[in-house]
């Protein structure tokens, strides 16, 4: 029996009248996926991927039309984006990314439901004013709300800045639930460490991490242990010490963020590379939580005002790509507006004339 249910009415990454909305899915988990009719398409259409087959192998070949809107979910592939040239100047392309971390079957029925409650609109203007304040200022501020850092991150147009929000338009690709900002020092996928992301004093780690494996399946075990180590920073809080996009030292602000302190510094002595920033990320989805486990959707979180994120490392070139939410971290510009991050909570207090006794 299906245990996942696609609407393609309610996939608004996909804006205005399309003739045919193609699912995608491996063929092994085929039978798990049921689709809805619709009345903004002329035809749906279910579609399988091989187990030898790539995405790019996929719509290159003609039983997925050129014209088509396509939603991509195959729970236990790594898929690589296909070039723009396969994806054509027609195709609209979403992806839910489930093949670098171990996305539970739940996780999947969660995050599918995140994608029909995705404004992509809402997302566009929240994208849209963040970028037009950082365009506006040379740099921004960054601290956390208890006080234990505080940081500066230069802005610069030397920096790739991505954006992974809005509708999708002809021959564009995007990840399903869509909802990120971000910048790296160079090409996104191009890992080059002599290059460096302008950020200098103390960031506080909080929130769910993901450790991203790649397509390497040895390493499963290891990925997994890794992943336990620092799952601790969803309740406790590591400081990290920067200087020139690069981690110099790190602290746990308490005992129970020992762990992750230990499995950082075990990583930093591994391979050098772990240190550098590379992607500096504000997640601007506001219509979901982090869910339990190493789930890659969790990068995205937005809360009500977007949250930062940090990436650390490139797969193939580490053998891990980690990604860290600072959910206690406050974005402001030079004049101390907040840009994003959590708001300071407001006590409300009066004084009383009397007493109780």
């Amino acid at each position: 029996m299906a245990q996942f249910l696609v609407r393609p009415d309610l996939h608004r990454e996909f804006t205005g009248p399309h003739s045919t909305f193609c699912l995608l899915t491996q063929a092994d988990r085929a039978t798990d996926f049921t689709l809805a009719p619709s009345s903004r398409y002329g035809s749906v259409v279910h579609r399988t991927l091989e187990a030898d087959e790539s995405l790019q192998d996929a719509l290159g070949d003609q039983r997925i039309p050129a014209d088509a809107d396509v939603f991509v979910v195959c729970p236990d592939r790594f898929l690589v984006s296909p070039e723009p040239a396969v994806v054509g100047p027609q195709r609209r392309i979403a992806v839910m990314p489930c093949g670098s971390t171990p996305v539970t079957d739940a996780q999947v029925a969660y995050f599918l439901s995140v994608v029909e409650q995705t404004d992509p609109a809402d997302l566009e203007t929240r994208a849209d004013r963040l970028f037009a304040a950082l365009g506006e200022a040379d740099h921004v501020k960054l601290a956390d709300l208890a006080g234990h850092a505080s940081a500066r991150f230069v802005i610069s147009g030397d920096y790739e800045w991505n954006q992974q929000a809005g509708a999708l338009a002809a021959g564009e690709q995007q990840i399903a639930p869509a909802g990120e900002a971000s910048a790296v020092p160079t090409d996104l996928y191009r890992f080059d460490t002599s290059r460096r992301l302008g950020l200098d004093g103390q960031i506080a780690l909080r929130g769910a991490p993901i450790v991203h494996r790649g397509d390497d399946p040895a390493v499963l075990a290891e990925q997994a242990r890794l992943f336990d180590d620092l799952d601790v920073l969803r309740t406790a809080t590591v400081v990290l010490d920067l200087a020139d996009g690069m981690v110099t030292d790190c602290h746990a602000v308490d005992a129970a963020g020992k762990r992750a302190v230990d499995a950082l510094g075990e990583l930093f002595a591994a391979d050098d590379a772990y240190r550098v920033v590379w992607e500096f990320g504000i997640g601007l989805n506001p219509v979901f939580d982090q869910q339990p486990g190493n789930c890659g959707m969790n990068e995205m979180y937005g809360a009500a005002d977007g949250i930062v994120h940090l990436g650390f490392g490139l797969t193939p070139t580490t053998r891990y790509a980690l990604t860290f939410t600072c959910a206690d971290t406050v974005l402001s510009d030079p004049a101390g507006t907040r840009l994003a991050g959590p708001a300071a909570r407001r006590m409300r207090r009066r004084r009383t004339p009397t007493c109780g006794c």
